[in-house]
């Protein structure tokens, strides 16, 4: 549970970001319900202050899933006051070091949490050239690899007393993996393109509510839209400006497809996140553009806000 002084923090953040665009839903963290937490909203530069994009879906207050584990995350997460105890998966919709970098870092601090349930992670499989969720760990964690104290969590004898479970995700073709499901929470995927690297968007059904989370796409395939359809929030990493060209639109969508997936989906609200250098300082043309065809509220994610369903 979060302290008052962070509390204070997260309300004053938001009404001040409400000012600009429209609120969604409440201006603090409840304990009751679904909450979503941006633990970090930018991207990997001496420019900014922010953490890569990560976030934490709450339930009931209790941190339930957390979406990637990019650096700055470790840090964050401790701030957010969340028990790693509570954690029921860690997914993340690519291998990249803005998605991954600190997982090796959240592992070592477990050590001592009294976890005892495994902690699945999912993620996408590789390529020629990107490495799959389990082959990441094989070079990171292996007795072998770059971090050979963290071996111990792949194996049955863990002395941390609980177990990683490094699972790849790649359902084909236009299809869905639903693998994960529970009394509380149900985890679905599919592949997105982000040019040639393996990615995932992420579906989060949790109590009443559904979270999807897009990681960063091009759309190419048009079917986040079908994905998403009637979630309380799409996530979009936000690393393009109105009128983009050339090579980045492999890799990224601009606010106008933003919109148009968001109209079509009949989602409730969009969240920008993992903000970039191409698209700080304009946000009023970012905001005008979507809300062409997307008319609900539109939000720019910052360090440690969150919002309740």
């Amino acid at each position: 549970m979060k302290s008052i002084k962070n509390s204070i923090y997260i309300a004053v953040c938001i009404t001040i970001t409400s000012l600009a665009l429209p609120s969604l839903g409440s201006v603090y963290c409840n304990e009751q319900g679904v909450r979503l937490e941006v633990l970090g909203s930018g991207e990997l530069s001496f420019g900014t202050t922010r953490a890569a994009g990560s976030y934490l879906v709450w339930h009931n207050d209790k941190a339930r899933v957390l979406v990637n584990a990019g650096a700055g995350t470790y840090m964050r997460y401790k701030l957010s006051g969340a028990d790693f105890n509570d954690l029921m998966a860690i997914v993340t919709t690519q291998t990249g070091i803005e998605q991954t970098a600190d997982l090796p870092s959240m592992l070592m601090a477990s050590l001592r949490s009294g976890r005892t349930e495994p902690l699945p992670i999912f993620g996408p499989s590789g390529n020629d050239t990107y490495p799959s969720t389990s082959q990441l760990f094989e070079r990171l964690a292996s007795e072998a690899g770059a971090y050979p104290e963290l071996s111990s969590f792949l194996s049955y004898s863990s002395p941390a007393g609980f177990r990683v479970r490094v699972r790849d995700v790649h359902p084909p073709a236009r299809k869905h993996w639903g693998g994960f499901a529970n009394s509380e929470l149900r985890l679905s995927a599919i592949v997105v393109q982000s040019g040639d690297i393996p990615s995932l968007a992420w579906r989060i059904n949790i109590g009443e509510t559904v979270i999807v989370f897009t990681g960063e796409f091009s759309n190419q395939r048009d079917i986040v839209a079908d994905f998403a359809q009637g979630a309380n929030a799409l996530v979009v990493s936000h690393r393009l400006p109105a009128g983009a060209r050339g090579l980045p639109l492999d890799f990224y969508v601009t606010p106008d497809e933003i919109g148009r997936i968001a109209a079509k989906a009949e989602v409730k609200n969009v969240l920008l996140g993992s903000r970039g250098w191409r698209t700080f300082g304009r946000e009023n043309a970012t905001q005008e553009m979507i809300a062409a065809t997307f008319t609900g509220p539109q939000l720019y994610a910052n360090e440690e806000e969150c919002w309740g369903f």
